[in-house]
């Protein structure tokens, strides 16, 4: 099983990670969801050096790619298909692809905007992005829809999707590695072992109501 207190410090060490990302790009970050908050919030609010707010930004962490039912069908039981539990072992071959996790990463912060602009409606036309963090096994946003209305229509107030990924590995392009070296370059990244310059990989909705600023863009691998 996963160590939930683990989770919820990569969780946090996930948003920090995010908001250093922004300010490396001359942004400002404000964070608006805290423990004072009296409704939830989007995590940050993104602006530029003159503060003029740009836009918002959700963090989500996907530790695992789904929690096997069937010992006869998987060979494991109690255990999550992630890197980060240890009793998990060995190769995992056909796991479903299940983008359900990203729906509901997307639900979440689609309900947390709508809460902050129910209260300031200032808010209303800033784009929403949403920034992933996925497990190795859980990592399936290259089968995601581009136009993400295709998974559910009130997903159009979503700008697009982002992640971080090394300049290295774009570089090298990481999708020609094998399954086996991503897994030990990503845990070595992780584990601090391994630092390198990172940037910003946007997948842009293509059916948002709300484009991300193309001055932003220019900043993000895609």
């Amino acid at each position: 099983m996963l160590d939930f207190k683990e989770s919820n410090r990569r969780s946090e060490s996930n948003e920090a990670a995010v908001a250093e990302q922004f300010r490396k790009l001359n942004y400002l970050v404000k964070r608006l969801d805290s423990k004072s908050s009296k409704r939830r919030r989007p995590d940050f609010l993104i602006s530029t050096s003159s503060v003029r707010p740009k836009m918002l930004c959700e963090v989500k962490t996907v530790d695992s790619a789904f929690y096997p039912r069937d010992k006869k069908k998987y060979g494991v039981e109690n255990v999550h298909i992630s890197t980060h539990d240890e009793k998990f072992c060995g190769t995992f071959k056909n796991v479903p692809i299940d983008l359900m996790k990203i729906d509901k990463g997307l639900s979440d912060a689609i309900d947390k905007r709508k809460a902050l602009v129910e209260d300031d409606s200032s808010f209303a036309d800033l784009p929403l992005l949403v920034a992933f963090f996925f497990d190795f096994y859980a990592d399936y946003l290259v089968c995601y829809p581009r136009s993400f209305d295709e998974r559910d229509e009130s997903f159009r107030e979503v700008s697009g999707i982002l992640t971080i990924a090394s300049q290295v590995e774009s570089d090298e392009r990481w999708e020609t590695l094998s399954h086996e070296e991503q897994r030990r370059r990503a845990k070595a990244e992780f584990e601090g072992n391994a630092p390198r310059p990172t940037r910003f990989v946007l997948v842009q909705n293509q059916a948002t109501i709300c484009p991300v600023p193309e001055d932003f863009a220019r900043l993000c691998l895609d």
